[in-house]
């Protein structure tokens, strides 16, 4: 059922809706059903106003999801402290693991248009950039980064593919560790 907004324009008093609040909501419907689930109608029903009055604060649905991606993955290295090359790169992929997990649905529709990327996602992908450069001798072809980030993406897909899936980020850091024990030249992971 739709809300039937009243004739007129709201009362200074009643007027609540922001972009702020959109993305709010908006948030755990794409984390929980994926972008296709998310309509301005879905979002103007939960917010009881009209999907224009939507579409006014938030642009189009693309917009809207490029902002969503920018709050999920804002900050994200805002706690990485710089140490050498393997335990930044790890603590990067960490981090960016436990914003990518709940955010898989976002991270699938930034994998279906790259345009929906974030500056912060950006960042992540230079810092590690520098931190692969320094492991593999400043490789041109970012193999390693490449790899990692691939790795990472795919890690988070299988992992968020289901209610009973038994991947942990345990799982993950082994697998980053014995990638970067590897790229330092040891056999071993640490």
């Amino acid at each position: 059922m739709t809300y039937a907004p009243t004739a007129g324009r709201p009362k200074k008093s009643e007027e609540r809706l922001s972009k702020q609040l959109i993305l709010q909501t908006a948030l755990p419907i794409v984390q929980k059903q994926g972008a296709d689930a998310l309509s301005f109608r879905v979002l103007a029903n939960k917010l009881k106003v009209t999907p224009m009055a939507i579409a006014y604060h938030s642009g189009s649905k693309r917009k809207l999801l490029a902002d969503l991606v920018e709050l999920a993955f804002a900050n994200s290295l805002q706690s990485i402290v710089e140490k050498e090359a393997s335990a930044t790169a790890r603590t990067i992929l960490e981090a960016y693991y436990r914003r990518a997990l709940p955010n898989a649905n976002l991270l699938r529709a930034v994998l279906e248009d790259v345009t929906l990327i974030s500056k912060d996602l950006l960042d992540i992908t230079d810092k590690l950039r520098a931190c692969t450069r320094e492991l593999d001798g400043g490789d041109k072809n970012d193999v390693l980064l490449h790899l990692l980030v691939d790795y990472t993406h795919g890690f988070v897909l299988s992992a968020s593919s289901g209610e009973n899936n038994r991947l942990t980020i345990d799982d993950f850091l082994r697998g980053i560790d014995w990638v970067l024990a590897r790229a330092r030249g040891g056999g071993t992971a640490a």
